[in-house]
């Protein structure tokens, strides 16, 4: 039998993996925008709702796409071979023809794969009243006070203030703070309740009562408050709704709100924003800083989770990442954060 001689396109797979991932995309199914992100059936696990994200980055070659139920991230050439089941040749000779990337011969036809996308209605969230979050605003609360033993008490009241922090009594703490969720539309998203210590010379300064820890929403619907049943959306940063009222002030992200008040009485020229815990660390939360300029520091059992993440998110800002927590953290403290060593400092 005589040989076939078959012709291999050659092709700079770094342009293929740089074309617009959601056009690609339409030519294999419907897309749907869930936020400021597209997404579409994920062709790696049996998907009924669209769960892979879309992102597109062309001008920067970083092109991808994330499955939020299974895990898969992938290439556009990944994406087309499984769709086609076809090989990473014949992957790229799809792409190069609907870019009009071609290789030095004739590239393959594209065959379409549809699948029918049921529609996803977005949740009807509950936003707390603005009204209550200025109700309850006030500088007596525990955390305030213990600020303003080592800040002075005229920054604190400013940042009090600026951040919205309120006091309510909740019956085991008569001066519990109030930290509000307030999105860049001044919506709350919810509140959290804390207590803490306020005595310098105690062990429990500006520490937590980790049992007295809550979110408000919750409580304000059994209360009759807000709507039976209300559902809350905690995907919000904290101090997200000063970045309207900064828009060139430089950011640094932190986990918690502590850490940012912390943070904003010791270095007040940066604007100081955190995700609420350190699983918040999402593309959701994180959209308002699209294309500021964003310092990050991690509390030290958070590092390597947060570069790892923050990886697939430069397309929103070019995040800077610090090792301070784990530079200067004592040995035997693992959830060393930025509030510690600023404290630490001022306990001298």
């Amino acid at each position: 039998m005589q040989a076939t001689n078959q012709h291999i396109l050659h092709y700079d797979t770094t342009s293929l993996n740089a074309v617009p991932f959601t056009t690609l995309a339409e030519h294999y199914g419907s897309v749907v925008k869930r936020g400021s992100t597209q997404f579409t059936l994920c062709p790696w696990h049996d998907d009924k709702h669209p769960s892979l994200a879309l992102y597109d980055d062309a001008p920067h070659q970083r092109s991808h796409c994330h499955c939020y139920a299974c895990g898969k991230t992938a290439s556009p050439i990944d994406f087309v071979m499984q769709h086609e089941g076809c090989t990473f040749q014949q992957a790229c000779d799809i792409i190069g023809r609907l870019f009009g990337i071609y290789g030095d011969g004739p590239a393959a036809l594209l065959h379409r794969k549809t699948k029918p996308v049921e529609p996803v209605e977005p949740k009807a969230y509950t936003y707390i009243p603005m009204d209550y979050v200025e109700q309850h605003l006030s500088a007596d609360n525990s955390f305030s006070q213990g600020l303003r033993r080592i800040f002075d008490p005229v920054l604190v009241q400013h940042l009090t203030e600026e951040y919205s922090l309120g006091c309510l009594d909740t019956g085991t703490y008569p001066d519990s703070v109030l930290f509000p969720s307030i999105d860049t539309q001044g919506r709350v998203h919810n509140i959290k309740v804390q207590h803490y210590g306020t005595a310098p010379t105690s062990p429990d300064f500006l520490k937590s009562d980790k049992r007295h820890c809550f979110w408000l929403g919750a409580q304000l619907a059994k209360q009759g408050l807000l709507p039976a049943g209300a559902q809350f959306d905690n995907d919000c940063l904290f101090g997200a709704h000063l970045l309207p009222r900064y828009p060139t002030a430089p950011v640094i992200l932190v986990e918690s709100p502590k850490n940012a008040l912390v943070g904003a009485c010791e270095r007040p020229e940066f604007l100081w924003v955190a995700t609420g815990n350190k699983g918040m660390l999402k593309r959701s939360v994180l959209s308002p800083l699209r294309g500021r300029i964003v310092m990050v520091y991690p509390d030290r059992d958070a590092i390597e989770e947060w570069e790892e993440k923050l990886r697939h998110m430069q397309d929103i800002a070019p995040f800077l990442i610090s090792h301070l927590c784990e530079h200067v953290a004592p040995e035997d403290q693992f959830k060393y954060d930025v509030a510690d060593f600023i404290i630490s400092r001022h306990l001298v």
